[in-house]
């Protein structure tokens, strides 16, 4: 009997751990389907301020835009990781506090999400797509821009 209820407790476990599993997220994995994730150092390095970091992160989008234009996907790919590397330093570098950091940190959120659908896109060299999600991100961006403070413009 001890068997059975040990059996039944296990297997309950095992299937637990499997839903979890499943339901983790996948959608970083499978927009890079078919990539070589050998990192390029200049997406991950740290910029030295929030206007460095800025000055990145919208060099970044002018390559992506740049790349959307004559249809080519693997530079949208590197300029996407760049760009949300330089985001993603802004948003631990800025000095925001209260309802701005709120608002800074949402506007980050949400330009961080539109540049991976434009990346997504471009890996499905969906280009109609890349252009649509491109619209979103040069919006998210512009938003942005707002919350910074007008030294990191």
């Amino acid at each position: 009997m001890q068997n059975s209820s040990l059996i039944r407790r296990s297997t309950l476990l095992l299937l637990a751990a499997a839903a979890v599993s499943l339901s983790a997220p996948t959608s970083r994995v499978l927009a890079h389907e078919g990539h070589d994730h050998k990192h390029d150092s200049s997406a991950t390095e740290a910029h030295g301020s929030v206007e460095e970091a800025w000055k990145s992160a919208k060099d970044s989008l002018k390559g992506i835009e740049t790349a959307a234009a004559a249809k080519e996907h693997e530079p949208i790919h590197n300029e996407q990781e760049k760009l949300a590397a330089a985001l993603k330093q802004i948003q631990e570098s800025h000095g925001a506090q209260g309802a701005d950091k709120t608002r800074l940190e949402g506007a980050i959120k949400n330009a961080i999400t539109a540049s991976e659908k434009v990346h997504t896109a471009a890996d499905a060299k969906d280009f109609a797509k890349v252009d649509s999600s491109l619209k979103t991100l040069v919006a998210t961006m512009g938003i942005l821009e707002k919350q910074l403070n007008p030294a990191a413009k």
